[in-house]
């Protein structure tokens, strides 16, 4: 007589990692606290994208942490394979993808498990989140007063991004329905997915700061920034978003998605300025109006030239704004 299969747990954290530092450590411990206050058991599994500098399991084990599993990739596949892998080994309803380098509020789970019985209709839940720089912190804008149902929510994640991964909380069957994190993209992997989710399921909002994503100098956006890539995954994640609202018919959302990322490629450079890269700044300039200098108006695309021409005659001394000069 063959034996039932063990009963989902509720809650799996899933933990992508690459060559993991002490910020593994903060962010285990954090889960294993929430898990504490929230008083039930859950899947938590570290899921190694075949480090090549760090022995995962070994430095888990040294940390004396109990109750988490590792699982190491074969070969490194990077962001979306890993992401997909964690999904894809996930047994409970409610999937977490909390990155290496973040962490969550002792509540997070008991806020996040509450709203997902009151809002049993929702397929995503996010909470307001807290950004670390350094040993500084800020909020995240407030999406609304209190805990609800966001109404209009995929108009709003359409004009920008306005989620950081370590604050969602995707059900089982939304992955199922919307499918896995697209391959094909790196800086807007994540922001893609909130767009297919918001067509295809209602949106929770949970009124509290109980995640922080860190921002530093070794995190993945960080190295991109440096890549010369940002521009042009900006304009792969336009194409691939454009497809999707085209077949729900919402053109409305293609113009917001399109100011969006013309404008963030103008951050994009101002970014690299700033940083002293007036050759980067150059590069994602020129990129920007080749991918989308036909997808805005006139006057755009000529005070964009006009700041790449600046910063090509004069780079030490041109400074661009915090917009691109888009505004």
């Amino acid at each position: 007589m063959s034996q039932p299969e063990p009963a989902r747990p509720t809650w799996s954290v899933m933990i992508p990692t690459y060559n993991p530092t002490e910020h593994l450590r903060i962010a285990l411990e954090s889960v294993l606290e929430a898990q504490r206050r929230l008083g039930e058991p859950m899947q938590i599994e570290v899921v190694d994208d075949a480090s090549p500098a760090v022995d995962v399991a070994a430095l888990v084990a040294g940390w004396g942490l109990h109750g988490v599993t590792i699982f190491r990739r074969e070969a490194n596949g990077g962001l979306a394979a890993c992401w997909n892998d964690c999904v894809e080994r996930a047994t409970g309803e409610l999937i977490h993808l909390l990155h290496q380098d973040d962490f969550v509020a002792p509540l997070f789970y008991r806020r996040m498990d509450d709203a997902a019985t009151r809002f049993p209709q929702a397929g995503m839940l996010f909470c307001r989140n807290v950004f670390l720089v350094g040993d500084k912190s800020h909020l995240s804008g407030e999406e609304l007063p209190e805990t609800a149902l966001v109404d209009r929510w995929l108009e709003r994640i359409c004009t920008s991004q306005r989620v950081q991964c370590p604050a969602v909380v995707l059900r089982r069957s939304t992955y199922a329905r919307v499918g896995g994190f697209n391959p094909a993209l790196r800086w807007v992997i994540d922001w893609e997915m909130w767009i297919r989710v918001a067509l295809a399921t209602p949106v929770v909002y949970v009124a509290e700061a109980l995640a922080t994503y860190r921002v530093h100098a070794g995190a993945e956006t960080h190295r991109l920034k440096n890549s010369a890539v940002m521009v042009d995954d900006l304009a792969l994640g336009l194409h691939h978003i454009r497809k999707v609202l085209t077949r729900a018919k919402r053109k409305d959302c293609i113009r917001s998605v399109t100011r969006f990322v013309w404008r963030a490629s103008g951050d994009v450079a101002a970014d690299a300025h700033s940083r002293g890269r007036p050759d980067l700044a150059r590069h994602e300039l020129a990129a920007s109006l080749r991918k989308f200098g036909a997808l805005v108006g006139p006057r755009l695309v000529f005070e964009r030239l006009r700041w790449y021409m600046f910063v090509r005659s004069d780079p030490a001394s041109v400074q661009l704004p915090a917009s691109g000069g888009d505004r």
